[in-house]
C-alpha cells in the first residue's frame, strides 16, 4: 500500500506543478486509499494497478496517467456503509438461538399452506392522485412468489411457520388450499 502511494505522489509531483496537480496531490494525502488493496498490511502491489501506473517516458504521459487512475481511487469509499440491515441472526450472545427478524412478522403474513402475503405497496402514500377505485384496490393482499417464501421462511422461527389460530380470522378461507394436493383437506 504504501509502495502504491510513495509511487503515485513522485509521479503527480514530478509533473508540472498545476493548480488541478496540487489539488489532486493534497486530495490523495488526505484520502485513506486502503480500500484498493485487499490486505491493507501487504506492501505488494495487485498486478492490475502496476499495469495501470505511469510509464517513465515523459511527464505529460505520467500525469494523464495518473489522472485516469487517481479517480478510480477515490469512488470507493473507505469507510464503513450505515445502511440499514434485516438479516437474520443465525446464533443469538444469549442462547446462541436463531432470532426472527422482527420486520417480517410487521409487514407480511403466512397462510397455512406456506405461502406469504402482504398488503400491496404503497397502499396509504399519494391518496390524493388515486381515484376511489385505485384506493379500493390497493387496500388488497398480494401473495409473494416461491422465491420470496422461501426467504421469509428462513428469516422467521419454526414459531411463526407454525399456523396460527385465531378468533373470528379474516383469512380462515384462505389457509387451506383444495387444488393442490399436500395441502386439501378433503379427498380428491
Amino acid at each position: 500500500m504504501l509502495a502504491l502511494k510513495n509511487v503515485i505522489l513522485t509521479s503527480l509531483r514530478l509533473s508540472s506543478y498545476s493548480k488541478t496537480t496540487y489539488n489532486l496531490v493534497s486530495l490523495f494525502e488526505k484520502r485513506c486509499v486502503s480500500s484498493i488493496l485487499p490486505n491493507p498490511f501487504s506492501t505488494s502491489v495487485p498486478n492490475s494497478l502496476i499495469r495501470q501506473l505511469p510509464s517513465n517516458s515523459t511527464n505529460t504521459s505520467i500525469l494523464s496517467s495518473v489522472s485516469s487512475l487517481v479517480p478510480s481511487l477515490f469512488l470507493k469509499k473507505s469507510c464503513p456503509s450505515l445502511q440499514q440491515t434485516r438479516s437474520v441472526t443465525k446464533w443469538s450472545l444469549n442462547k446462541g438461538k436463531r432470532k426472527t427478524v422482527k420486520a417480517v412478522v410487521a409487514r407480511f403474513y403466512r397462510l397455512g399452506w406456506g405461502a406469504w402475503i402482504r398488503p400491496m405497496v404503497g397502499r396509504n402514500k399519494r391518496h390524493w392522485s388515486k381515484t376511489a377505485k385505485r384506493k379500493i384496490r390497493a387496500e388488497k393482499h398480494v401473495f409473494c412468489n416461491s422465491t420470496q417464501s422461501t426467504l421469509l421462511d428462513k428469516m422467521v422461527t419454526k414459531y411463526w411457520r407454525k399456523r396460527r389460530f385465531y378468533v373470528d380470522d379474516l383469512y380462515e378461507p384462505y389457509h387451506q388450499r383444495e387444488e393442490y394436493s399436500l395441502t386439501a383437506v378433503k379427498p380428491h
